[in-house]
């Protein structure tokens, strides 16, 4: 091979539909991407990187149910009645 080496890369084209939406057929479903319009009609879409975590995790919520929390939920309770006067 000579010096001078072509590198050829394949080029795909995205097509922007009515509702401003682009279909990129590697992307799964719920990826966040972040971009930038470099100004010069470029994009660059970037892989955001969400960091998913567990909204209550296991055991967080026990502080909330406590035989202290109960007593008070069912006085609470028990001054209410159901029935329509």
């Amino acid at each position: 091979m000579s010096e001078m080496e072509w590198e050829i890369t394949t080029v795909k084209t995205l097509t922007v539909d009515d509702q401003k939406r682009v279909r990129i057929p590697d992307a799964k479903p719920r990826q966040v991407f972040a971009y930038v319009n470099n100004g010069d009609g470029t994009l660059t879409l970037t892989l955001a990187k969400a960091e998913a975590s567990e909204p209550f995790p296991r055991g967080s919520l026990l502080k909330y149910f406590t035989p202290a929390k109960d007593k008070a939920e069912l006085d609470l309770l028990s001054g209410g009645s159901l029935e329509h006067e």
